[in-house]
């Protein structure tokens, strides 16, 4: 599996070609592949918490998830105040609605406004979620 500092360059290679990909109008890529931003952020996180310098394998019931809440849990950011009310909270809300299955989503599901606020909601400064989680891992 990936070592923490793998899973945060992979954080930043996917919002690098997430914005790549609004850049040039396909705006179901770019809002797909922020979720996986999301994802390689918090399991960095994990690493962290756990002190080891791999995503556990071990376990891969409990760390071979993709669902925001359980890795959330896992990262140890289940009671963090920042997620309890205001602006992180809500882009997380946002960011979080993303599941893997979307990439079944018909062609145009997301259109420039989505994009934007998903974008936005991943990258912005200081209260988007990655941008919360970089200070974390």
């Amino acid at each position: 599996m990936a070592t923490r500092d793998q899973l945060r360059e992979l954080a930043d290679l996917r919002l690098r070609e997430a914005e790549t990909l609004f850049a040039a109008k396909l705006y179901d890529g770019c809002v797909y592949l922020c979720g996986y931003v999301v994802e390689a952020a918090l399991k960095a996180r994990i690493c962290t918490v756990l002190n080891v310098a791999e995503y556990p394998e071990e376990m891969k019931q409990a760390f071979w998830t993709h669902n925001f809440d359980h890795l959330r849990l896992l990262a140890g950011l289940k009671n963090e105040l920042a997620l309890a009310s205001g602006p992180v909270f809500d882009n997380w809300s946002l960011v979080t609605s993303w599941k893997t299955e979307n990439r079944y989503d018909p062609p145009g599901t997301s259109d420039w406004v989505k994009a934007q606020k998903v974008l936005e909601a991943v990258r912005s400064d200081p209260y988007g979620v990655f941008t919360w989680l970089r200070k974390r891992w």
